[in-house]
């Protein structure tokens, strides 16, 4: 995987990762991030009393994350033990899911590695997003990856809302809070509306869900 010098930081990300850090509490919470990519946003949920650990794929970025004061592993999230013995207040999977080839496995590790009543803060694409929708209409391809090239996001699993409440709920979480963040109307997203998906999520870009370890 490719990685760029710095994590984006447009008003059209930037209303994912604001989601994200409204949810996560500044009482040292114990924060673990799951696929941390080079630690921008790792850094930011540490507020002022948080500890943040992270886990990331890439060697060359998760020696970044370290260099930003971030307690990272590498390797794979499924795969691998990491931090054991340890419970997290807080798990954020950022656009991560998406990539994972077993979703059930990688939720359930999740659950285990949460503490009792800890939160899972998830988001990744909408399948189903108004635009999405629209190409569809026209006989275009929504976005949807069937081949490797330079241009691939990597993306092997695609959600709905209704899916991706059904999956935690099947491992054990209560579902608190299920939004989405923006409508763009172009492909740079640069022209975006977040009234729109704040009426009717369902046809946002991204399904951002915080959920409950309940069992």
């Amino acid at each position: 995987m490719v990685y760029s010098s710095r994590a984006p930081s447009c008003g059209n990300d930037m209303t994912r990762i604001n989601f994200i850090l409204d949810n996560i509490p500044d009482d040292k919470q114990k924060i673990l991030d799951v696929g941390c990519w080079e630690g921008t946003y790792s850094q930011m949920y540490k507020k002022r009393t948080n500890t943040v650990y992270a886990i990331e794929g890439s060697k060359s970025a998760a020696e970044r994350a370290a260099e930003k004061g971030i307690i990272v592993e590498c390797g794979n999230f499924v795969e691998n033990d990491f931090f054991p013995n340890m419970l997290f207040d807080v798990i954020v999977a950022g656009e991560i899911i998406e990539h994972v080839f077993d979703p059930d496995m990688f939720i359930e590790k999740v659950r285990r590695m949460l503490a009792h009543q800890g939160k899972l803060i998830i988001t990744t694409p909408n399948v189903v997003s108004l635009p999405r929708r629209v190409l569809m209409l026209f006989g275009k391809n929504p976005s949807l990856e069937n081949r490797v090239s330079k241009e691939s996001a990597g993306h092997i699993r695609y959600f709905t809302f209704e899916e991706m409440e059904r999956l935690l709920q099947d491992h054990g979480f209560e579902i608190i809070r299920s939004v989405s963040d923006v409508v763009n109307f172009n492909g740079a997203g640069t022209l975006y509306s977040t009234l729109i998906p704040r009426l009717f999520k369902r046809w946002g870009r991204s399904i951002m869900i915080i959920a409950r370890k309940v069992s």
